[in-house]
């Protein structure tokens, strides 16, 4: 049976693929189309949907699991949460 995954750790993941796919299509545009071709804007629009989907995963799926803190800034650094001092990944309170 596989370990059970938290809300953040999935959101931690979906964040880095989106991220991953928003500058795989920005890079896209900018280096394999013409400027002003359809291609060109189609994959910057794609990047800049990718963009808008990781604001969006960012709110919805990384709060703490703790005490239920959104956690949009340094999502992909932060390992303890900044307003109960908790490990992330695995909830134990951090002595400082």
């Amino acid at each position: 049976m596989k370990p059970q995954v938290s809300d953040f750790e999935r959101g931690r993941r979906i964040v880095i693929a989106l991220i991953a796919l928003a500058v795989a299509f920005g890079l896209a545009a900018l280096m394999f189309t013409k400027e002003g071709t359809t291609e060109n804007m189609v994959l910057a629009l794609a990047s800049l949907a990718c963009i808008i989907a990781v604001i969006a995963a960012a709110m919805r799926y990384c709060r703490c699991p703790h005490c239920g803190k959104r956690i949009v800034n340094g999502v992909l650094v932060l390992k303890v949460c900044p307003s109960c001092k908790r490990s992330l990944i695995t909830g134990q309170k951090i002595k400082k």
